[in-house]
């Protein structure tokens, strides 16, 4: 056998040997079985095109762990925890909830980060992105990315389903019931992105703003439509943004409709309770006891703490 053939048998049997190793490192010594057929179909490859198969995966494999191109845009994105401290209730009902999200983010392990990371993202997140952001500041940069592509999509998404049903709420009567109906989703709709505050507070104000638009045609041609949730959701998201005036007017509606909703007294003590406008205060509050209301014990502690 000549010199060259020998080389290339030794070339054939070093790269057998190192695909047959990937396959038995991946499938026995860590044993992820669920990424088996992956696993093979790189060994085939590898085995197919010699050196050069085992050179693209080592590249890829370099590239991924060690090697970081461009910068995160992050530019459209404001999340510093000095801003907003989120403070979202957790839904028990739910399999996965906030804390195990910022456990996950918490852990040490890069690798087991970046999956418990991704399992995260993968679930249903539509009522914890506050909680995702906070991801942002992690000191591993993969998740930090993970987060910031992910919380960018889903506000590009909700900015676009915002732009196409308010267009068409434009272009439909508001008498009918189908706009109506169309309406009251929007208003539930953006209240459940905008109570996470995961928007700059230029866009904040603006889509509290469209929000409040919504509630006003709504009062006007069908007030009857608007549930009780409405008029807590419209007077929560002004009261963020200091809009006291606009906060109380809805306040005063809230009361008029829904008398004997706990929410509309309960609402307007922490409204006056924030303006420190303690003739008001109590003022609601004797209302409330005048009332066949049945009052709950936040409402009995938020009364407690003004009395002291």
């Amino acid at each position: 056998m000549t010199r060259s053939g020998i080389i290339f048998l030794i070339v054939i049997i070093l790269n057998t040997l190192i695909a047959a190793g990937y396959l038995i490192w991946y499938l026995i010594f860590k044993k992820d079985i669920d990424n088996r057929k992956q696993y093979v179909m790189h060994t085939v490859i590898m085995l197919i095109c010699p050196i050069v198969g085992i050179l693209y995966f080592l590249t890829a494999f370099l590239k991924y762990h060690f090697i970081k191109f461009g910068e995160r845009d992050l530019t459209d994105v404001e999340f510093s925890k000095k801003r907003h401290t989120p403070r979202i209730k957790a839904d028990e009902e739910r399999e996965r909830n906030i804390v195990s999200m910022e456990e996950s983010i918490l852990v040490s392990d890069r690798e087991k980060k970046r999956k418990n990371m991704l399992n995260v993202l993968l679930g249903e997140t539509e009522e914890s992105l506050s909680a995702i952001a906070l991801a942002l500041d992690s000191d591993d940069s993969e998740v930090a990315h993970y987060s910031a592509s992910f919380l960018q999509n889903k506000m590009d998404q909700f900015r676009e389903n915002v732009r196409r049903a308010q267009k068409e709420i434009e272009e439909s009567d508001i008498r009918d019931e189908e706009c109506q109906e169309r309406i009251m989703d929007l208003i539930q709709y953006m209240d459940q992105m905008l109570r996470q505050k995961v928007f700059t507070n230029v866009e904040q104000v603006d889509y509290v703003n469209q929000m409040e638009e919504l509630c006003e045609k709504m009062y006007l041609y069908s007030p009857d439509r608007l549930i009780a949730e409405s008029y807590e959701w419209i007077m929560k998201r002004n009261m963020e943004l200091e809009k006291y005036d606009v906060a109380d007017v809805w306040g005063k509606r809230f009361a008029e409709q829904y008398p004997d909703h706990l929410a509309s007294y309960t609402m307007r003590m922490k409204l006056y309770f924030e303006t420190n406008q303690k003739d008001q205060f109590f003022e609601v509050l004797n209302q409330l006891r005048e009332s066949t209301v049945v009052v709950d014990n936040k409402t009995l502690e938020l009364i407690r703490m003004i009395q002291r």
